[in-house]
């Protein structure tokens, strides 16, 4: 766990002493310390275990192209280029984790200034990125990296190319379906108008079973999607990905920067992309809610999580003088209580390094139990 702690608490610290007199060496050594930590996690989380298994039955043919029929298809080609390449599987998942962390840092560079960069990237670290990258929905998580490069031409509002990215997107994860009608939602809307909406939103959304019902006949036309969706809500998947709760703590917290954002639209607004941010900002608690209903749509908040972070970070401007930081702790300690609430379990302590077993030659069992054996957790998770 200290890992994990030490992982927020740096990146929070560098921006306590940066945040007048933004260092160039210091963002970028501590982006250095964070990917050294969250990218090169080793036996630690769930679902390295089945990625390792479908890219290591390239071996056997027989025991690899089936999967076409169930796994997204570029997906499978990705594996097929790693294997050819004569890539080890975890050569393969390091590199392309490191390349997707490095595009998400590039997007805070880019659109975030420089004083609040830090503390969005603490914020976005607390509540999605170590997780995501010691434990990655892998296929998930290509997919953002995919609808991350089409942020330029959301932006410019190119349609034709946009969608391209997209179709890119959703032959590696399905769930980037939902991104092409998010291209719709990049307009101004009025806060009354907002307002409405996240109250009709919480009130249509009380009854999951009507969601699931629409959610199938909009996707008629995609089978492949509409059944995986299918065995998410009513199959054998539907206990962990299914129906969720209305309510939860982290939606009260979601609920309250989503109050701060609104207050703070003219001066997000003033920013470079600030109608993209704010936009990012106040889509996902619309996002997050449909999410408690349908857990599986939860994966969607990855897409626009970053966004939704340096809106989070850029309302620090309207604060006054006095408010700031205490709003500064606020974020530190709310990313360290969801960071500690996602990290708690028997998968993800202890934590450990791929570079420091590069001497050992551990067998798949043995990794896949290291954690079991070790973690203080194992009681809590049984």
């Amino acid at each position: 766990m200290g890992s994990y702690l030490f992982t927020i608490s740096i990146v929070f610290i560098s921006f306590l002493f940066s945040y007048k007199r933004p260092d160039k060496r210091i963002f970028e050594f501590v982006v250095l310390v964070v990917c050294f930590i969250i990218c090169f996690g080793y036996m630690t989380g769930t679902d390295w275990r089945a990625y390792e298994e479908i890219y290591d039955s390239y071996k056997e043919p027989d025991n690899f192209y089936w999967r076409f029929l169930f796994v997204e298809p570029l997906y499978l080609c990705l594996n097929i280029i790693g294997n050819e390449a004569q890539l080890s599987f975890w050569t393969f998942y390091l590199i392309i984790k490191v390349l997707i962390f490095y595009k998400v840092i590039s997007i805070f560079r880019r659109i975030c200034p420089s004083n609040v960069c830090l503390l969005a990237l603490t914020f976005y670290l607390g509540f999605w990125g170590v997780m995501i990258f010691i434990d990655p929905p892998f296929r998930n998580l290509i997919a953002v990296y995919i609808f991350l490069c089409s942020i330029r031409y959301f932006y410019e509002r190119d349609l034709k190319k946009y969608l391209l990215l997209c179709w890119l997107a959703i032959l590696f994860h399905y769930s980037a379906f939902l991104l092409i009608p998010l291209y719709f939602c990049n307009r101004s809307f009025s806060n009354r108008n907002i307002i409405i909406a996240f109250v009709l939103v919480n009130l249509l959304l009380l009854d999951a079973d009507w969601v699931f019902a629409l959610i199938g006949k909009l996707l008629f036309f995609l089978p492949q999607v509409a059944a995986k969706i299918e065995n998410y809500t009513i199959g054998g998947e539907a206990e962990t990905t299914g129906a969720g709760k209305i309510l939860s703590l982290g939606y009260f917290i979601h609920i309250f920067f989503f109050i701060i954002i609104l207050k703070s639209r003219k001066i997000i607004e003033n920013r470079p992309y600030g109608n993209l941010i704010f936009n990012m900002g106040i889509l996902y608690i619309f996002i997050f809610r449909l999410g408690l209903t349908v857990l599986i749509f939860s994966r969607i908040q990855l897409f626009i999580s970053i966004f939704y972070s340096i809106a989070v970070a850029l309302s620090l401007m309207s604060m006054k003088s006095n408010q700031k930081l205490f709003y500064v702790f606020i974020i530190y300690a709310l990313a360290v209580f969801s960071n500690v609430n996602q990290m708690r379990s028997v998968y993800m302590v202890p934590y450990t390094n791929y570079f420091f077993y590069l001497d050992e030659n551990l067998s798949f069992e043995e990794r896949s139990n290291y954690n079991f054996i070790h973690s203080p957790y194992k009681e809590i998770d049984k």
